[in-house]
C-alpha cells in the first residue's frame, strides 16, 4: 500500500495562522500517513455443480424421489382406544416397517407420493426447484483506506477502513417464489430466510449488528479491521482498540492461532493460501500488552471482547450450513456478547533454538449447534384425502393439541425448502458430518411435543426411512429443521520449539527452520453428531510439524521460499467437525473415524526485480481429498498489481467415500480467481 506522509502540522496550521505566525507546541511532533487501494476480485467457476448446501445447488433438485408413508406405531393404540377396541398385546404394535399406509382416495391418497423439491405433494402445487450452475462463484469490488497518525514518538493511531460491494452476478434462490407452497418459509430471521440471499449482514437473535464498528447490508460491507491506539515505551508495547491478533503463521493450519475467529463471508477459506488467514480474522475490541524482557524473551498478552466466527449466510455462494435448516444464533440472546477472552504467550530464543508457550481462556468462536424449538405454529396441511389430514384427524380423536401447536414445540416447521425425503436426510447428514439416525432420535426424544405427533425413536435405517418419509408426506412436501448456535468456554494450552540447522553453506539443509507446535484443550465442547443438546466433551490434541527455508537455486533468481507441514488432530477435522460424524452415506449412519492427518506443501518464487512472483500450495488429506492452488502475481508498475490463482479440489479421490474426507464439502468450488489492484 503506497502512503503519503505529512510530518508535523505546519502545512495545515499555516493555512489558519496569520502571515508570519509560527505553529508551536506538541503539534510540531504530529505526523500522519494515508494510503489505500481499490481492487475488483472475481472467481470464475470451473465446476459443473453449484454449492450443494444451497437451495439451488441441492443434490435432489429436479429429481422425483420415491417415498412411502407408514402407520406410526404409537398411533395404532390411540385409534383402538378411541374406537372402544381392546388394546394390543405387547409386541403387536409393530414398528415403522410394519404397516404401510395404502394410497386410498379420500384417506392418505398421497401416501406414496414422490418427493419433488418445491412441490406440495398433497395438492401438486408449486414449481420444482431448479439446479443451477453459476459461472461466477465470487465477484466483489473492494477498497481499503489506512490512516496512520503519529501523535508523539511513543503514541500512534492506525485506522484501516475496508469497504466491499457485491454486484450480485449470481442466479439466486428467492424464498418469495414459494410463499404459497406449504404456507412459505415462516421461521427464522426474515432478512436471512424470507427472500433473496443476504451476502454480508451478520445477524443473531436479539441483535441485527453484533460486530462493533461494522455496517452492512444485503450487498455491501463497511468496517474497521483495525482501529488501534498504540503506545511504545522501551520494552513495553500497549495496543488498545479494534484489532486482530495473529499468533500463528502456518498455511492452512492453526495451532497457536487461536485468538480470533474467521470471517468466512468473503470467499470462505478459498482465498490465496499463502496469505495465511491475514484477511480472515475477525477483529475484536481489546487490549494487548507486549513486554520485551531482553533480546531473547518476549511476553505477549491480551484481553478482548469475544466475537464469533462468521459463517456465510443461507444461499450465499460459500454457505456451509445446508439451507434446509434454520439457524438461531444465540450470541446476544445467550449473553455471549458480553463475554471476554484472554491469554498469554511467551517466546524465547537460545542460540539456534526457539521456544514458546501459550495459555488462553476463550469461548470457541466456531460455536456448537443443537436442535431447538421452531416456534412456528403452522398445522400440517389438511388437504382433503391427504396424509396430513389423517394425522390432524387422529390428533382430534385423541384430544391432543393441534399439529401446529405440537410442531411449534418441536424442532421442525412444515414449510418449503426443507428436507423432502429420507434419502435427502441421510445424504445431507453425511454431507454435514452428522449421524442420520441418532439425529432423528434426538429431535424426537428431546422435544416431548414430537411424541404428540406420533413420532418415535428408531433403531434401523429402514425404520428411519419410513418415519422420515411419513412425516415429509404429512407436511405436504418437506420439513425444515431448526438449530441453535451456542458457544462454550474452553482453555487452550500450547507448547512449541524450533531449531535452525547448520549445514554446508548454500545446501538444502543449511538454515532449515524446523518448528513443532502442540496444543491441548481439556474437555473441549463439540457439536453432537446427533445435534443433541448434550454436547460432546472430549480432550483435544493438535500438533503441527513445519519445515521451512529460503533456498537459492540459481544466482539469476532471488531465493525460493519452501515450506512443508504436517498436522495431526485427535478428535476433530481441520474445520472443527467431530470425527465421529464421518462416513455416513445415503443408506448408512455415520460410523466415525479415528484421528486426522493432513499434509501441506508450498513454495513461492520471485523473479528478478520482483515483477513476477509464482506460488504453489497444496493441502492433502490421506483419506482421499486434495486442494491444489498454483498462482501468479504480476506487478507491471508501482501502482498496479495483477494476481491470479487456480483452486483445484478433489473431495473424493479414487473410490473414497466423500463423507470420509475433509474437502468434499467444498468440492464444487473449482475456480480461477483474478484480482486487479490499484494502489493510491
Amino acid at each position: 500500500m503506497r502512503k503519503t506522509y505529512v510530518t508535523g502540522m505546519m502545512a495545515a496550521g499555516s493555512l489558519l495562522a496569520a502571515p508570519g505566525a509560527q505553529a508551536e507546541g506538541w503539534f510540531d511532533d504530529v505526523g500522519f500517513n494515508i494510503g489505500g487501494f481499490i481492487r475488483p476480485e472475481y472467481a470464475y467457476s470451473l465446476s459443473s455443480d453449484d454449492n450443494p448446501a444451497n437451495q439451488l445447488g441441492n443434490f435432489y433438485n429436479e429429481q422425483s424421489v420415491a417415498r412411502q408413508a407408514y402407520s406410526p406405531p404409537s398411533l395404532v393404540p390411540v385409534l383402538l382406544g378411541n374406537l372402544g377396541l381392546p388394546p394390543l398385546l405387547p409386541g403387536q404394535v409393530g414398528t415403522w416397517t410394519t404397516l404401510p399406509l395404502p394410497a386410498i382416495p379420500g384417506l392418505a391418497a398421497d401416501a406414496s407420493s414422490p418427493g419433488l423439491r418445491g412441490v406440495n405433494n398433497a395438492t401438486g402445487e408449486g414449481t420444482p426447484m431448479r439446479k443451477v450452475d453459476n459461472d461466477t462463484n465470487y465477484a466483489v469490488i473492494r477498497s481499503e483506506v489506512e490512516l496512520g497518525v503519529r501523535f508523539t514518538p511513543n503514541l500512534n493511531l492506525t485506522a484501516r477502513l475496508r469497504g466491499i460491494y457485491d454486484p450480485v452476478m449470481y442466479d439466486e434462490f428467492d424464498a418469495r417464489r414459494y410463499a404459497n407452497i406449504q404456507g412459505g418459509i415462516s421461521g427464522g430471521d426474515p432478512a436471512l430466510y424470507a427472500g433473496k440471499p443476504n451476502y454480508f449482514e451478520y445477524r443473531v437473535e436479539g441483535d441485527n449488528s453484533p460486530n462493533p464498528l461494522e455496517w452492512a447490508g444485503d450487498d455491501y460491507l463497511l468496517y474497521f479491521p483495525s482501529l488501534v491506539l498504540e503506545y511504545n515505551n522501551g520494552p513495553l508495547t500497549v495496543r488498545a482498540g479494534n484489532q486482530q491478533i495473529a499468533w500463528g503463521q502456518a498455511l492452512f493450519f492453526r495451532v497457536f492461532d487461536v485468538v480470533d475467529g474467521l470471517d468466512l463471508r468473503r470467499h470462505s477459506v478459498l482465498d490465496y493460501a499463502q496469505e495465511e488467514y491475514s484477511d480472515k480474522r475477525v477483529p475484536s475490541l481489546g487490549l494487548r500488552l507486549g513486554y520485551q524482557f531482553n533480546e531473547e524473551v518476549l511476553v505477549d498478552s491480551y484481553v478482548q471482547k469475544f466475537q464469533p466466527t462468521i459463517y456465510g449466510n443461507p444461499n450465499t455462494q460459500y454457505n456451509v450450513i445446508p439451507a434446509q435448516f434454520t439457524v438461531h444464533d444465540r450470541y446476544a440472546e445467550g449473553g455471549w456478547d458480553s463475554k471476554l477472552s484472554y491469554g498469554m504467550r511467551v517466546k524465547g530464543n537460545y542460540g539456534q533454538w526457539g521456544f514458546q508457550a501459550m495459555a488462553v481462556q476463550r469461548y470457541n468462536p466456531d460455536g456448537v449447534f443443537r436442535w431447538t424449538q421452531s416456534g412456528v405454529n403452522k398445522d400440517l396441511p389438511s388437504t382433503p384425502g391427504s396424509t396430513g389430514q389423517l394425522v390432524n384427524m387422529s390428533l382430534g380423536l385423541s384430544g391432543s393439541p393441534s399439529s401446529g401447536t405440537l410442531l411449534a414445540g418441536s424442532a421442525f416447521e412444515a414449510s418449503p425448502g426443507g428436507v423432502y425425503s429420507a434419502q435427502e436426510w441421510f445424504t445431507y447428514a453425511g454431507f454435514a458430518r452428522l449421524n442420520a439416525i441418532s439425529g432423528l432420535n434426538a429431535s424426537i426424544t428431546e422435544f416431548p411435543t414430537a411424541g404428540g405427533l406420533f413420532a418415535t425413536p428408531v433403531d434401523t435405517v429402514p425404520q428411519a426411512y419410513n418415519e422420515l418419509n411419513t412425516f415429509f408426506i404429512a407436511a405436504g412436501g418437506s420439513l425444515r429443521g431448526h438449530i441453535a448456535r451456542e458457544y462454550a468456554q474452553e482453555e487452550v494450552f500450547g507448547l512449541g520449539a524450533s531449531y535452525v540447522t547448520e549445514g554446508e553453506p548454500g545446501g538444502l539443509l543449511d538454515q532449515l527452520i524446523i518448528n513443532f507446535e502442540v496444543s491441548y484443550t481439556p474437555d473441549r465442547t463439540f457439536t453432537n453428531t446427533s445435534l443433541s443438546r448434550n454436547y460432546i466433551k472430549e480432550d483435544s490434541v493438535t500438533t503441527a510439524l513445519v519445515l521451512e527455508k529460503y533456498h537459492r537455486f540459481t544466482q539469476a533468481f532471488p531465493a525460493t521460499y519452501i515450506v512443508f507441514q504436517h498436522m495431526y488432530r485427535s478428535v476433530d477435522d481441520l474445520f472443527g467437525r467431530h470425527l465421529s460424524g464421518y462416513g455416513g452415506t445415503v443408506d448408512k449412519a455415520a460410523p466415525g473415524v479415528d484421528g486426522a492427518h493432513y499434509f501441506a506443501f508450498a513454495f513461492q518464487q520471485p523473479f528478478p526485480q520482483d515483477i513476477y512472483r509464482i506460488g504453489f500450495a497444496t493441502l492433502y488429506d490421506p483419506r482421499g481429498s486434495i486442494l491444489v492452488q498454483p498462482g501468479i502475481k504480476w506487478k507491471p508498475s508501482g501502482d498496479f498489481t495483477v494476481e491470479a490463482f487456480y483452486s483445484y479440489i478433489d473431495g473424493a479421490m479414487g473410490s473414497a467415500n466423500p463423507n470420509d474426507t475433509l474437502l468434499s464439502t467444498v468440492d464444487y468450488a473449482d475456480e480461477v480467481t483474478v484480482r486487479l489492484t490499484y494502489q493510491f
